[in-house]
């Protein structure tokens, strides 16, 4: 019990280090790749690739790793903490101390960091880049990928978001056609009294908005992946569109 609380507290401590120091940086979060060295019982040597010159992770910053949801089903707890002990071009090593020597990370496993990201817009792509929450049309073609809030302006932002409609909207009338059997009545919600392919079809941007909101203030499940749009916002929908009030 008392290495349970103590785990609790220090996972707290890091968490309040990562995001409280004013240095102009956000937490963002990126997936772990497949690079993963066990460099003793209770240290693990990970890595994440930027992509971009613009944006670097500083050496000696803090890091905290996490489960992704998507590894498990469940289990989003905390592996461990560490630093950026090493950069290599685009690549960055952080040393992991791990709280349970039992418990290893694995690809896509997510680590949350401090990092300048010079924004040109931080709307809602930005704040999805940020959780490492990626998009894709349902042909699979990413609607967006680290780089893009580096350029996006609200315009742009906006004619994105209208993209996501068109997508979800031709994802609804295509399933409708293809498996009618599964258009099922939606019981609460934005969409109440609808069939859900019949919601797709009529969703507009304000609606795709407030999924967004919901999904970035609730990333758990979706932090470190890349979903399909028209899935992802047919299950909301089906959970009867939790949303956030502002």
């Amino acid at each position: 019990m008392k290495k349970i609380f103590f785990i609790t507290i220090l996972n707290l401590l890091t968490i309040f280090v990562i995001a409280q120091t004013n240095d102009g940086k956000e937490v963002f979060t990126f997936a772990i790749n497949n690079y993963i060295i066990n460099s003793n019982d209770s240290i693990c040597i990970v890595q994440v690739e930027l992509p971009n010159e613009l944006v670097k992770i500083d050496e000696k910053q803090l890091g905290l790793l996490k489960h992704n949801f998507t590894n498990s089903n469940t289990d989003t707890n905390t592996i461990g903490h560490g630093r950026c002990n090493l950069i290599k071009d685009n690549y960055y090593y952080f040393g992991i101390k791990l709280y349970n020597k039992m418990v290893k990370p694995t690809a896509k496993d997510v680590l949350y960091t401090k990092i300048s990201y010079p924004a040109k817009y931080k709307g809602n792509v930005y704040n999805l880049i940020k959780k490492a929450i990626y998009f894709t049309r349902i042909t699979e073609e990413k609607f967006y990928n680290f780089e893009t809030a580096l350029q996006l302006t609200k315009n742009d932002e906006d004619a994105l978001i209208d993209s996501l409609v068109a997508d979800i909207q031709y994802t609804g009338k295509l399933m409708q056609q293809e498996i009618p059997t599964q258009n099922k009545t939606i019981e609460g919600g934005l969409f109440t009294g609808k069939k859900l392919f019949d919601a797709m079809q009529i969703c507009t941007a304000a609606d795709v908005k407030k999924f967004i909101d919901y999904v970035i203030a609730r990333p758990t499940k979706y932090a470190g992946n890349t979903w399909k749009i028209s899935e992802t916002f047919a299950t909301w929908v089906d959970a009867e569109t939790p949303t956030v009030i502002k």
